[in-house]
């Protein structure tokens, strides 16, 4: 993996994981407020973002391995978008 590939790799992993936190701050203000519909949304797109960045991580690792649930993820997300 070229170095500018990593980089982006790095950076898109980190985003996504910014993106899961957000999510989940969003997700505790709206269940303080009582509204649980709203906060399992929130909830749920950060775990969305979660995965995404566990995809993009099995990219970074030197031994070119992933598990066999990294794999089905990977491909499930190829479908989705």
């Amino acid at each position: 993996m070229a170095k500018t590939d990593l980089e982006r790799t790095c950076a898109e992993a980190a985003h996504q994981h910014d993106r899961a936190a957000a999510h989940y701050r969003h997700s505790a203000k709206h269940l303080s407020k009582g509204e649980h519909a709203a906060a399992a949304k929130e909830r749920d797109l950060a775990l969305d973002h979660s995965e995404k960045a566990r995809i993009d991580e099995v990219g970074l690792r030197p031994d070119g391995a992933a598990d066999e649930g990294r794999t089905k993820s990977e491909a499930a997300w190829h479908f989705m978008g």
